[in-house]
């Protein structure tokens, strides 16, 4: 009979459509459960660069917002250069275990291999959707276009570096390679913006999904340049012994500040910030050439240097639903971002790594401290303590966490009373120096990888 096709017809429609919505509201409850995370990584500002760290002249109201809601950590630690940051933040493995130890060469053939698995790997494989905007500079992609992709990566918006053999710009006029197309802007163009827009729509357009952002910015790297907006902003604690380089650099800090801002501000507006983890951190040291203020005390930049300035760069982990405000005074490295993330977003590490996971420290609870922090850069190697630095070439620092101004004194002690500290220190320095890269060769010659180490 009719009614009896109309209701069968009706109930298969309905069954439909109630499996349909449990499906719906399962997947909600599940990408409920599992928070997004982004990743943003300033490139070249030591700690000294943010005002929530004590800079008296640099204006960056939306990291100190997120310092305030946060967690700061105020031992946060990178390597003193680009390079070897970007693919210990990536990987979790230590420069000396990579053989990614100082600036990647421009010469044909060099590239991150793409042996090294990624915490974009892992989160693609967990399910997120994955995405990177920024500054790559780990390999030319007229060489090896695929590049983002095969570290993990779903969508891209990345500053070309070098393309056809020319270097090309990251602010006005920019080369933006995204999804396999070259972009050339207008000389009035701004990459950052560009990043910031890729950022922004990835968020409008992944908002009912778990996503993980990595983006490493173009800002505030070298050349020191104006930026299109906000000058009166930045400029309203500057002194008047600055130079010209310092007020631009000065501009350009606060423009990265509003870049975070306005991801902040796009979290919230899809009410993503009770699901969301934004790390901010930086790559190294400011600028050499670039002398930053503290109340009492003026910081030259230590970039590429294997001191306090080179290395030590602010970490912001803000979480508004989860993270109970604070400062922590615990060591962080950023070869512990992967095994820390991972371990927030209850996603397995199915390998070992160098990184520990300090999720406690963010999220609250027990676990286990990092004592100290192993830094290698090039053939140089440090380990730090609360009090002592060690270097390789033996110089033993006094220089307590305990102010900046101990901290970043360089302060070299020669006491006997101190033989028994250098001596425990040698001994953990000679144990870190003593690994050995797994891909030495493809580091430096896109050769075969060595066999791993026995360690």
């Amino acid at each position: 009979m009719t009614w009896q096709r109309d209701f069968r017809f009706r109930l298969r429609n309905s069954t439909g459509l109630l499996a349909a919505a449990f499906l719906i509201l399962t997947g909600s409850l599940i990408a409920a459960d599992r928070p997004n995370v982004i990743v943003i990584m300033a490139d070249d500002i030591g700690a000294e660069g943010l005002a929530c760290y004590g800079s008296t002249i640099y204006t960056t109201p939306h990291l100190d917002q997120m310092a305030a809601e946060g967690v700061r950590f105020n031992n946060a630690y990178a390597t003193p250069l680009c390079t070897p940051t970007r693919v210990m933040i990536m990987s979790g493995l230590y420069p000396n275990r990579t053989g990614y130890r100082s600036l990647i060469g421009k010469g044909k053939g060099i590239r991150l291999v793409p042996d090294i698995r990624t915490f974009a790997h892992d989160f693609r494989d967990a399910g997120y959707a994955t995405a990177i905007a920024g500054k790559w500079q780990l390999g030319k992609f007229d060489e090896y276009p695929q590049q983002p992709v095969q570290h993990g990566f779903d969508e891209y918006c990345m500053w070309t570096w070098i393309y056809e053999g020319k270097k090309a710009s990251r602010y006005y006029g920019p080369q933006i390679y995204r999804e396999d197309t070259i972009i050339n802007g207008a000389p009035e163009d701004f990459g950052p913006d560009d990043y910031r827009e890729f950022v922004l729509d990835f968020i409008d357009r992944k908002k009912d999904e778990p996503f993980f952002f990595y983006f490493p910015m173009a800002l505030v790297h070298s050349p020191f340049i104006n930026p299109p907006a906000l000058k009166e902003r930045s400029e309203s604690k500057f002194t008047d012994d600055l130079d010209k380089q310092t007020r631009a650099f000065g501009h350009m800090i606060t423009y990265m500040d509003q870049v975070v801002g306005d991801i902040l501000s796009k979290l919230k507006e899809h009410n993503l910030e009770e699901n969301t983890l934004v790390l901010f951190t930086g790559d190294n040291g400011t600028h050499k050439s670039i002398t930053s203020k503290l109340p009492d005390l003026d910081i030259k930049g230590g970039k590429g240097s294997m001191t306090e300035a080179g290395s030590r760069v602010p970490l912001l982990a803000w979480w508004p639903a989860k993270v109970k405000p604070g400062v922590r005074d615990e060591f962080f490295c950023l070869v512990d971002v992967l095994p820390t993330i991972q371990s927030i977003a209850g996603i397995e590490l199915d390998r070992e790594v160098d990184g520990m996971d300090l999720s406690h420290l963010i999220m609250g609870g027990e676990g286990t401290d990092r004592e100290r922090v192993l830094i290698n850069y090039g053939r140089g190697y440090f380990v730090r303590e609360e009090r002592f630095r060690l270097n390789q070439d033996g110089n033993l620092y006094d220089i307590p966490i305990t102010s900046d101004a101990s901290r970043y004194s360089e302060t070299i002690t020669t006491d006997a009373a101190h033989e028994a500290d250098r001596n425990r220190l040698q001994a953990i320095l000679d144990d870190f120096m003593a690994i050995e890269a797994q891909y030495d060769e493809k580091a430096s010659s896109g050769g075969k990888k060595k066999q791993p180490s026995k360690m």
